[in-house]
Parts: structure tokens; C-alpha cells; sequence
């Protein structure tokens, strides 16, 4: 067993209690205030990570935004190619169904005799009817060869009431004329 004297005086024990008390005092302070300073960190951390997310979720909201708006331009722009697509097609249609006249009058001014003259012309479907005047029977004769010889028209018809008369014969003649004729393709 260990023996020991105390030779302090009273007051000496209480300094030394009260300096004992002040560390343990000062120690529990710095645990409170490294603890504190961690509750803070804590809550700091915690706060910058949700303003973090709140960003990152306004940012996708307004990218969202901005994707439904580059979403509904595209949309639009879709719809108008389509309308313009749609009526390209009509055009196609109706410039694929179309007759060019111009070709059979150019085929006419060739083949047509000079004391041969056409007064009128009317048509139905690829049917023509002219009405006309020629000089002679023989220019008459000559027209309804060349119309004979030319390729895109078939089924002349010239009324023999048409050749009766030697000149200035009025005649009236009809024929067909073949659709890839007057039609581009």
C-alpha cells in the first residue's frame, strides 16, 4: 500500500481543484464547439446539396421548356411540309392529266396545205372536229392524206357530202388523236 501526505495547504487544493474543473470545463467547451462546428458544416452541406438539386431540377425544367418549344417549332414546321407536299401532289395530278394543245397545232401547221383554211376547231375528250375551207377537192384530198400519215392522229373522218363540189368546198372533218400525243409524261 502506498502511503501518501498531502502538504498542501487548503487553499492550494482548491486552486487546484478549480483549475482541475476549468480543463474539464474547457474540454467539454471544445467538444461542444467541434461538435457545433460540425452540426453547422452538416447543415451547411446539406443546404448547398439541395440548392445544388433545386438548380439542377429548374435547369431541366426550363431545358424541358425549351425542348417542348423546339418540339411544337418542328411540329409546326412538320405540318407545314406536309401541306406543301399535299398540294405539290395536287399540282403533280393535275399538270400529269393535262393536254397540250400546243402540240397538236403544231403538228396542224405543218400538214395543212397553204389553199386549205380551218375556221373553226372544237374538241371532245381526243376527239377533234374542224370546219374549214379549201380551194380545191384536190387540197382537201391532201389534208386528209397528211392527217392520215401523221402517227398521233387515227380515224379520220371526211363525209363524202365534203367532196361534191370541185372548189371552194366548206367541209367539216373529224378524227381522233392519240393521248401520248397532247400529253407529257
Amino acid at each position: 500500500m502506498k502511503i501518501g501526505i498531502n502538504l498542501l495547504p487548503p487553499s492550494k487544493k482548491e486552486e487546484i481543484i478549480t483549475a482541475e474543473r476549468f480543463r474539464s470545463v474547457l474540454g467539454w467547451e471544445a467538444i461542444i464547439l467541434l461538435l457545433a462546428i460540425l452540426f453547422f458544416g452538416f447543415v451547411f452541406g446539406v443546404d448547398s446539396l439541395l440548392n445544388f438539386n433545386l438548380r439542377v431540377i429548374s435547369d431541366n425544367k426550363n431545358s424541358d421548356s425549351r425542348a417542348s418549344q423546339q418540339y411544337e417549332t418542328i411540329k409546326q414546321y412538320e405540318d407545314k411540309f406536309s401541306g406543301i407536299n399535299s398540294e405539290i401532289a395536287k399540282i403533280s395530278n393535275i399538270t400529269s392529266s393535262q393536254i397540250y394543245w400546243s402540240a397538236l397545232f403544231s403538228k396542224l401547221g405543218d400538214i395543212i396545205p397553204d389553199n386549205v383554211e380551218l375556221s373553226g376547231i372544237s374538241t371532245k375528250n381526243y376527239s377533234i372536229f374542224f370546219a374549214g375551207k379549201a380551194k380545191t377537192r384536190e387540197d382537201l384530198l391532201l389534208f386528209r392524206d397528211n392527217l392520215s400519215k401523221e402517227a398521233c392522229f387515227e380515224n379520220i373522218n371526211l363525209p363524202l357530202s365534203n367532196l361534191v363540189s370541185k372548189e371552194d368546198i366548206v367541209f367539216q372533218l373529224d378524227l381522233d388523236i392519240k393521248e401520248e400525243c397532247i400529253k407529257n409524261k
